[in-house]
């Protein structure tokens, strides 16, 4: 994600909201919306990490061990923080399972998300990104068919990590605290949730590795479905007009522009004296999808100067990520 939004900073594209173009972005910042979220998913597993480096050995069934009295030194050597602080605890307790598979039902979340939006992207109707042959299958009757295929199993790989939590929550709600034999059912949740993503996760990072961007088709969409209509409205604010003003003259601009047939661009001088007389020429510096992004300049914002700056903020967090996962030493038990 972060190396297709290096080269598309300055790409731009419709944003959405409810699924209807809304305003233009870049598509550099789309990218990163989804890399912002997998990179909260790794501190979430840095966070459970740390929580969870406790060694459950010396608590024996309940109560303790008479023989094994150094629990600290059984910890050590296989490499927790410490041993838990309470037996019963230790022998009953699964939150720390609850947790991580919660973090891998959220990361599941979010690469189905993504999954998502790549089927919009690829599909004919919006014609983003062409995905690479080698990650897309064709139909097995239907030869013009060119599917989404990892995408779709993402999404649907999703659903067992979701299962796996609520299975894994259910078995906990209602047991007396120390051993009982239900707990066994953590293992198979939690060996299943790596698995499944030890599989989607490269086949994702490859497939958006190797797709192509068409930048073209975004630009012409980019404007589609009065996208610079909040352009007008803000033009309007800046002059003083309140904004509940500004838009509903907006409004009355976008009706005149669908009874025409034209976009906001098309508009003449007359048309925008016809709607309202503070709607003067010079909104036509606004009116288009460039000076739009470069507007949302504050932290945080479309603006490819601000994008870039994300970029490297992002760059940062994930090269302490990574050398936190090479360097990675947790428990060997």
């Amino acid at each position: 994600l972060v190396a297709q939004a290096e080269a598309h900073v300055a790409t731009l594209a419709p944003g959405f909201t409810h699924l209807q173009p809304a305003q233009p972005v870049t598509f550099a910042h789309q990218l990163l919306a989804h890399a912002q979220t997998f990179a909260r998913d790794v501190e979430r597993l840095q966070d459970w990490d740390r929580r969870s480096a406790r060694s459950p050995l010396g608590a024996a069934a309940l109560a303790g061990s008479a023989i094994a009295l150094r629990p600290d030194l059984s910890a050590a050597e296989l490499g927790y923080d410490g041993p838990c602080e309470n037996s019963i605890d230790a022998v009953g307790s699964r939150d720390h399972v609850a947790e991580f598979l919660f973090v891998a039902a959220m990361l599941s979340v979010h690469l189905s998300r993504l999954a998502e939006e790549v089927f919009l992207w690829s599909s004919r109707q919006f014609r983003w990104v062409e995905l690479d042959d080698s990650y897309a299958t064709g139909s097995s009757i239907m030869p013009q068919k060119k599917n989404a295929d990892i995408a779709e199993l993402t999404r649907g790989r999703a659903s067992r990590l979701i299962g796996g939590l609520t299975a894994m929550l259910t078995a906990l709600k209602g047991l007396p605290f120390a051993y009982n034999r239900d707990l066994v059912e953590d293992k198979r949740a939690a060996f299943e949730a790596v698995d499944t993503l030890d599989a989607v996760l490269p086949a994702m990072a490859g497939m958006l590795r190797t797709m192509r961007v068409n930048v073209d088709t975004l630009k012409r969409q980019s404007v589609e479905g009065f996208t610079l209509a909040t352009e007008v409205a803000d033009w309007l604010a800046r002059r003083g007009v309140p904004f509940s003003e500004a838009h509903e003259i907006t409004g009355a601009l976008v009706r005149r522009c669908e009874d025409r047939g034209i976009g906001l661009e098309d508009l003449e001088d007359s048309d925008l004296a016809a709607v309202d007389p503070r709607l003067t020429p010079e909104i036509r510096s606004c009116l288009t999808p460039e000076a739009a992004v470069a507007a949302r300049s504050g932290h945080g914002g479309t603006a490819p100067d601000r994008v870039r700056e994300q970029l490297a903020r992002l760059r940062e967090l994930l090269a302490e990520q990574d050398s936190w996962a090479r360097a990675y030493d947790g428990p060997r038990g």
